[in-house]
């Protein structure tokens, strides 16, 4: 801009004296029929004549001329300049300097100025044309508001001005990209009526709109009208139908219309290869790949970024990380330049794979080639050090994002994984820190922001905090899911504050949203631990009525609670009813039935349970031995106890300090006529770090403890 000022302010002193129209005119078209079109002089030229005020009469077509020259090269901002100035000082615009006001406000998106433009249109005794109308129509319809261009519509009929082909066209085109296949639909019917027979933009723009909402089957009904109406298809249209049918997994359908293209004499070009490649690529079909590379090769069609990028994620979603990198260094040898997709790509297939320090120098090599990483470049980055547990890494990278000089601004899930990595490596304050940075910077955080937070919160026992963060989203209108309530609930059964998880597992479901099996089965231990067994079994049998199918764990936890409780015999309906919907009684539930009947003194039934343990291929454990030899200690049976620690010997069961302290206080019943030496078995020397006990070990703590048994290690 100061250059242009330089120019005008070198051309001041040099410009010839204005003293006629011709003057003006004939400057300002040999600035503009020179080769290399002379803008500023000619601005200068202008902006001289406004400011000596030496302006001839009768100078409007000179001045509109420069404005319509200006929009059409494009210069919207300087032909808005003219055309300001000019009214200013009384030029009244013409026809087609009030086009081109509509233009500039089409071009630097600001449509809904334009119908005030078409006032000044009707003002200046001018009448409305398709043309300018479609100016409008574009524009409304590129700035994503469809509804505004079919009010503009009506608005064009009431002024007499008739649609033409352009005009349905545009909308068409408008409502297809705003997923309204039915008004498009309907505009189609009425382009018909008002004798504005459809074309093949047309009918091409429909199918496109169909087959990018999957609808490939109608859009075949719109080939098979222009069929019927004598229209000759484009490879538009037929490349519209390839992809169309490729994304819907129809590759079949799409080859043959390919081929009938191909029949038609209609030469494929770069896009419609590129569907077909791309969905070979991705159902690792590789030799057709290659085939189909080396005919659109051969048919002078080279591939180019779109092609190339479909085959380098096809090669990494099939795990072939080596051969996509070997396709990407042929591509730059080719001289084809990646794309910002095709490198975010490369970044994700290489995150994926674990090869994070190769993706960074894939995002080196993007900045130094001018291609402008995007916030997806650097989320996928973020993501793959994640997952390396790499936080630092995180955290550096995320400085360079917001220092950098081409600044990228992060967006929610930018903050998330960060917020993500942080809580899994138990950084709760630094967390909590970059959520206060997103608030600051105006981003609202997601439903995964919110669960993140809560559940760390819940995990290092600040569960007033998790409370604050669900108030945080609830203030947002974020919607909670059954993760959120999930999350809440474990942590509130976690901290004894049992009131509270019935609470928000009632508002849980209040809320539309049905608890997980997990849900119910949290709740349900913690009210059986608090020794509320009734409520335990209402929930229990709720579950089974709302379609919610019981786990093992809700068994298991519903049998124990029985069995605490003492109710032996539902117990064992419930263990029926478990076999019965094909459960398979695991571990748990064994181990639950042989400790709670060994407590109960019901050792004959414990010792059944062990045998279907065994018959079932579960071998009993440390605890369901200790189980049975506490039962067995209470009732005084010597013989039991003694076969007892002879199958635990045999099996090699490795003794921890619980069931060292039960032998211990086993052996110390065990009557004085006993041999203790004589009975005692060699139990397996094999250890647990820091929890085992050999056999000598025993028996030295026996003899420490109790020197009157005379046992010696051997």
């Amino acid at each position: 801009m100061r250059s242009l000022q330089v120019s005008k302010t070198r051309l001041f002193s040099s410009l010839p004296s204005i003293t006629s129209l011709s003057d003006v005119e004939t400057q300002l078209r040999a600035f503009w029929k020179d080769p290399d079109p002379k803008v500023s002089e000619a601005l200068s030229l202008f902006h001289h004549a406004i400011h000596s005020k030496r302006l001839p009469p009768g100078s409007a077509s000179a001045c509109n001329f420069l404005v319509d020259t200006l929009a059409r090269s494009k210069n919207y901002e300087l032909s808005f300049s003219v055309y300001t100035k000019m009214t200013k000082v009384g030029i009244i615009p013409s026809f087609i300097s009030l086009s081109c006001l509509v233009s500039y406000f089409v071009n630097t998106r600001k449509p809904e100025f334009a119908p005030g433009v078409f006032g000044l249109v009707l003002k200046r005794g001018f009448q409305l044309n398709e043309y300018v109308t479609n100016l409008a129509l574009n524009g409304f319809c590129s700035n994503d508001e469809v509804d505004k261009a079919i009010e503009l519509f009506s608005v064009m009929r009431r002024h007499f001005v008739k649609p033409g082909i352009r005009s349905y066209n545009i909308l068409i085109n408008g409502l297809c990209k705003a997923k309204k296949l039915k008004e498009a639909v309907e505009l189609l019917v009425d382009m018909e009526v008002s004798d504005s027979e459809p074309n093949v933009v047309t009918y091409s723009t429909l199918i496109n709109g169909f087959c990018k909402q999957g609808r490939v089957d109608e859009a075949m009904g719109f080939l098979e009208e222009m069929r019927q109406k004598g229209l000759e298809m484009d490879v538009f249209v037929y490349g519209a139908l390839i992809s169309g049918f490729c994304a819907k997994g129809s590759f079949d359908r799409g080859k043959q219309i390919f081929d009938e293209m191909l029949n038609k004499g209609i030469s494929p070009n770069v896009v419609t290869y590129s569907c077909l490649i791309n969905y070979l690529s991705k159902t690792g079909k590789w030799k057709e790949v290659t085939v189909m590379v080396n005919d659109m090769t051969q048919c002078g069609v080279p591939p180019d970024a779109v092609t190339y990028t479909g085959i380098l994620d096809g090669l990494f979603k099939n795990g072939m990380a080596t051969k996509a990198m070997a396709i990407f260094n042929l591509m730059l040898l080719k001289g084809t330049e990646p794309n910002n997709v095709t490198y975010n790509v490369m970044i994700d297939g290489l995150c994926k794979e674990g090869l994070v320090d190769d993706a960074l120098k894939i995002l080196e090599m993007m900045k130094g080639k001018g291609v402008k990483p995007d916030v997806i470049t650097y989320n996928t980055l973020l993501m793959g050090l994640s997952c390396d547990g790499k936080v630092d890494e995180m955290m550096k990278l995320f400085s360079k994002i917001t220092n950098d000089e081409n600044f990228v601004e992060p967006d929610v899930m930018t903050y998330n994984m960060l917020i993500l990595g942080l809580c899994k490596e138990g950084n709760l304050d630094q967390a909590m820190e970059m959520y206060h940075t997103m608030v600051e910077r105006g981003i609202s955080g997601s439903l995964c922001t919110y669960n993140t937070l809560i559940d760390r919160c819940i995990q290092e026992g600040l569960v007033d905090k998790a409370i604050e963060f669900w108030r945080h989203a609830v203030d947002l209108g974020v919607i909670r899911n059954s993760i959120t309530y999930g999350v809440l609930i474990n942590g509130f059964c976690k901290n004894q504050m049992v009131r509270l998880a019935k609470g928000l597992f009632s508002k849980m479901r209040a809320s539309g949203i049905s608890p997980t099996v997990i849900d119910y089965n949290t709740l349900m231990s913690s009210l059986c631990k608090e020794g509320s067994l009734e409520q335990a079994r209402m929930l229990f049998q709720e579950m089974r009525t709302a379609n919610h199918s019981p786990c093992v764990v809700s068994f298991n936890t519903i049998i124990d609670g029985l069995l605490k409780a003492g109710d032996i015999k539902s117990a064992k309906e419930l263990l029926e009813d478990m076999f019965k919907l094909g459960l398979i009684p695991d571990r748990i539930t064994f181990s639950t039935l042989v400790n709670r009947l060994s407590k109960l003194g019901l050792l004959a039934e414990a010792r059944m349970c062990v045998e279907k343990m065994i018959a079932r291929g579960i071998e009993p454990d440390v605890f369901v031995f200790d189980s049975l030899l506490k039962g067995y200690s209470s009732k005084g049976e010597t013989k039991e106890i003694v076969n007892l620690l002879h199958q635990m010997a045999e099996k090699g069961v490795v003794l921890d300090k619980d069931i060292t302290s039960t032998i211990l206080a086993c052996l110390c019943q065990i009557s004085d006529d006993v041999d203790v030496m004589e009975v005692l078995p060699t139990f397996s020397k094999e250890t647990l770090k820091g929890i085992s006990i050999t056999c000598n070990e025993l028996l030295m703590k026996v003899n420490k403890f109790y020197p009157e048994l005379k046992l010696c290690a051997a």
